[in-house]
Formats: C-alpha cells, structure tokens, sequence
C-alpha cells in the first residue's frame, strides 16, 4: 500500500496532467536497479516517445519552450515514481542552456538543440577536475590558438555518460584570451582518451577520467564568445543545482510512499506498526520537510525563468530538497528495519545517491556560503 496520492501544491491544472504523466511513464521502471541499462535505454525511449526531450529547448528548434519549471517538474516526478529520468539533467538542462545562454553561433544552436529535442543527440558536460572540482578559476585545462583554431590540452574526472555521448561540451581555460571557453567537441569518444572512475554505489550514468591531449579543434567549436564561458556556464550549473535537488526530493517522496505502505500493512504484537508513535512520528515529520522543499524548489525553479535570484535560490532550494530526500530515505529504511537493505525493496540505491546529493554538485557547504553572502549581506568566507 502506497501513500495515499495528493496534487502537489502550487501547480496549474495542466502541469496537474503533464506531472501525471511524468510519474506514469516512470513507474513502470520503479522496480528496476539504478545500473540496469536496458531498463535506462528503454525508459528512454518511453520518454522520448512522451516528448520530454523537448523539455527546456525553445519552440523554435522543436522543443516545448525554454521555461526550466516543466523540466524540473517532471525531474522530480519521474523520481517520485521510484526512477529518476536523469539523463535530461545533462542535456537538457545544462548543454541545452548552455548553447543558449552562450549566445551563439546560430548554426550551433540550429544543429544541436533541434536534436537535442527529441532525444537524438546525447550530450556530456566535461568540466570537473581533480584538483579543482567545479571551480572554474582554478581550472588547469588550458586551450590555446593555433592558426585559425585551438589546441586543447588537460584532465578532466567525474564526467558523467561520456561512453554514451554524441556531443560534447568542454570547459578550458584559454590564458592568453581572457579566461574560461567553452568548447563543442564532436564524436569525443574517438578524440578523447578515457578512464572509468569506479564508484562504491550503483548509479545511472558511469563517471569516467578524460585525457585531453593536442585536441584541435576548429573555430567554430567556440561556443558563444572567447574567454567569456563563465556566465552561460554557471546559468546551467544553477539549473543543475535545481535538477538535483528535484531529483533529491522526489526519492525522498518514493521513499515515503513506500514506508507508509509498509507501516500500515506490517503487525507486530497484533497491530500495524504505523500505530506507534515511534514510527508515525519520524515519517510526519519527513512529510513536514519534503512538503517545505518542495515549496522552496517551485519558487526557485519559476525564478530562474523569470530572471530571479538564480544562484542564491538555486542552492537554498538544493540544499533543503537534498536535507529533506536524504532524512526521509534514512527514515524509510529504519521503518523497514533489516528488510530495507534488500534489492527487493530497493530504498538502499535512492538512499545512497540522495547522501551523494548533499555533497555533489556543489557541496552543502559551499551553497551555505553563497547563501550567507548573497541573502543574508555576511562577508565573503572563501
């Protein structure tokens, strides 16, 4: 027995059917591990069919329009159902604004985003390295003119769905051009050298190590204009933030959904264990947080449309859908006991990767100190 479905708040009657839909779509994955890739391909496929790659992409390159808020609605139902449609974080929601927000060239964005739209083209974002994570000041990748094009050379790590990938955007430091560039690197699996990172949990999209060595490139690889990455770069990387936390928040309601269940149908000593209040009382209080985040995440997600406090929002929203999707998985597990570590009640993956959430990618911390700068007017602590 599931929990008992409610219309999630702040939403008009035709997102009502649209998120419907999303959790339809996704519910017929709920049994499946996160690593089953024939489950991953054929989910894909379904949401192809369903027009969701449109998601984000403007009318005009056939997509459903660029508003980020359907996208992060059917983000977090698809994860409500039990299987996050993950694959349109990337592609969608990070290279599809990127090539927007950058500006051009057009024959990029006439290329690119219609593919994009119906699920034809898969994207991969290589900006993460070793010994900088996400921070893009720091970044050791380095691209270089040569002739009329560039030579790119560097290390990235903890780049998701490269073995997948048609397309690549890739981040570099251009020294001598004024800073950070931004790259479209066609079929990167054959220019680029690769390494899997081995991770101790099971997850959708493999990580790899890339070795970017005297990759040369044309000048119409730069996206947008040289030397100024930074500002599309971290337009997509909010939208990342809002993408997981809605991510997050939905497992966590999947995970809610299935411990309630099992509170009313599980008796000991002759009564449901949903009955005490050891057990009613953890779970009320999941509902109180995932309820609040959710609220925090649509108000985030409509102001990133319209132009708002992108960054701040964005991690304050991450941070509460992450916060409220992780404790209430934990909570889910203790009401199951020993029986929530099996595959056939399947909490342990969604828990794990809403712990991995917290920490990527941007890492609770750091969002606390935009948020203190930003909201709260407090003196910059990095």
């Amino acid at each position: 027995m599931a929990l008992r479905t409610q219309p999630l708040t702040g939403l008009s009657d035709e997102e009502q059917q649209f998120a419907e839909v999303a959790y339809n779509i996704a519910s017929v994955y709920a049994d499946r591990s996160f690593g089953d890739r024939d489950a991953i391909d054929a989910y894909w496929d379904d949401c192809r069919k369903a027009g969701m790659c449109g998601l984000g992409v403007p009318e005009q390159y056939g997509g459903a329009g660029e508003d980020l808020f359907p996208l992060v609605l059917a983000t977090e139902r698809t994860s409500a159902a039990g299987f996050p449609a993950t694959r349109l974080v990337t592609g969608q929601g990070m290279c599809g604004r990127i090539l927007l927000r950058a500006g051009g060239p057009e024959q990029q964005q006439q290329r690119w985003l219609p593919a994009l739209a119906t699920g034809a083209a898969r994207f991969s974002f290589g900006l993460t390295e070793a010994g900088s994570g996400s921070n893009a000041q720091k970044m050791r990748t380095t691209a270089r003119r040569k002739g009329d094009g560039w030579v790119l050379n560097g290390e990235k790590t903890y780049i998701t769905a490269f073995d997948e990938c048609d397309v690549m955007l890739l981040a570099a430091n251009a020294p001598e051009d004024g800073g950070i560039t931004l790259f479209l690197v066609e079929e990167p699996r054959s220019r680029i050298v690769s390494q899997p990172v081995h991770l101790g949990m099971t997850i959708y999209e493999r990580h790899w190590t890339l070795f970017v060595d005297d990759l040369e490139l044309g000048p119409d690889a730069v996206v947008g204009e040289v030397g100024k990455g930074f500002r599309a770069m971290f337009a997509a990387l909010n939208c990342e933030r809002l993408l997981v936390g809605a991510q997050s928040l939905g497992l966590g309601r999947h995970g809610l959904s299935r411990a309630v269940g099992y509170a009313k149908e599980r008796e000991v000593f002759d009564v449901p264990i949903g009955a005490h209040q050891a057990v009613q009382h953890p779970l009320a209080e999941a509902y109180v947080q995932l309820e609040a985040a959710w609220a925090l995440l649509v108000s985030a997600a409509r102001g990133y449309s319209e132009g708002g406090r992108g960054g701040m929002l964005a991690n304050a929203a991450k941070m509460a859908c992450c916060d409220a999707g992780f404790f209430t998985l934990d909570r889910a597990l203790q009401t199951f006991g020993g029986s929530g570590y099996t595959t056939d009640v399947g909490l342990l993956e969604p828990y794990l990767l809403t712990r991995l959430f917290r920490s990527v990618p941007v890492s609770r911390e750091l969002g606390l100190n935009q948020i203190a700068m930003e909201a709260l007017g407090l003196p910059r602590s990095y």
